[in-house]
């Protein structure tokens, strides 16, 4: 008995150590602009990607008439969490979401919120403010350094000045919206948003389930393989569902789209994809030293 205690005392030890090991070998990624590390092809499946830095998981779900597309993120580092841009800001230059997704080494990603081709809200991506003009027509999605999500109904002016102020600052600000659950609390919808929430649309929407994991979900609509799309009420209630504490709904209809693996995950073919001013995506930390082969 005294040996099988020693045993599995050592047994610990080594996980420990490995796992402390895997922690030091993960280093953050700049937080600009620059592109992720290539992921290691070899670690991909049909449905999933994992390495020391960062764990995914793909499904595909049949909600009522529409199909649901999802990935189930977790990521080591906060840094992890990325954006990009097609062009500098106010270029209000355009590109494909999977095309941006390659050029920065994607594991997945999403489109975001448009923001370039916008007016106003309060827009910062990747640590740099471009425009401070908070709509109070629109719910705001603020990450923070630690890669948490705070959630602003009408873009309270007064938690944004919080955060504004924190330690951990502010890395990135999405103007679209709506709410879908704060706090672990679903949201009930507007009467009233500035987009067509309660039609039958193709969907986009991120999501925070707990400390650096995340689920995105994009919804195929307009008759895509069959997808009819869904509500924003119906999308909000699958991603409480699941377990999201914080849920916001990006640009959805032809902006709708997934890409994993460098290749649409999502029903709308490359030849229909609309072009978009920014993206979200999730890189590895880790270096393969194959970042020479990003086009």
């Amino acid at each position: 008995m005294r040996h099988l205690l020693s045993f599995l005392l050592m047994s610990l030890l080594v996980v420990s150590v490995l796992s402390s090991a895997c922690a030091e070998a993960v280093e953050p990624l700049p937080v600009d602009f620059s592109h992720g590390h290539m992921p290691d092809p070899a670690l991909y499946t049909e449905d999933s990607y994992q390495d020391d830095s960062i764990e995914v998981h793909m499904e595909r779900v049949i909600v009522g008439k529409a199909q649901f597309n999802v990935a189930h993120v977790k990521i080591a580092d906060p840094t992890q969490l990325r954006t990009a841009l097609a062009a500098p800001f106010g270029k209000k230059k355009t590109n494909r979401i999977s095309t941006m997704a390659r050029a920065n080494n994607a594991v997945v990603a999403i489109g975001g919120d448009y923001y370039g081709n916008e007016e106003g809200g309060y827009v910062v991506r990747m640590g740099e403010v471009y425009r401070k003009k908070p709509l109070k027509s629109r719910d705001m999605l603020v990450i923070d350094g630690n890669a948490d999500f705070h959630i602003l109904i009408k873009s309270n002016a007064d938690e944004l000045k919080a955060l504004v102020e924190s330690d951990l600052g502010i890395v990135n600000v999405f103007n679209f919206g709506p709410a879908l659950v704060v706090d672990g609390v679903l949201q009930e919808m507007p009467s009233k948003y500035n987009y067509n929430i309660r039609g039958t649309e193709p969907r986009c929407a991120i999501g925070q389930l707990g400390p650096l994991e995340y689920l995105l979900v994009v919804v195929d609509g307009r008759g895509a393989d069959g997808s009819k799309g869904c509500n924003v009420e119906t999308l909000a209630q699958f991603m409480y569902d699941r377990g999201c504490q914080q849920a916001y709904n990006l640009d959805g209809g032809n902006s709708a789209l997934m890409v994993f693996n460098r290749e649409n995950y999502s029903a709308k073919s490359y030849e229909a994809e609309r072009s978009v001013t920014d993206i979200i995506y999730f890189a590895t930390a880790m270096d393969f030293g194959l970042d020479e082969q990003t086009e």
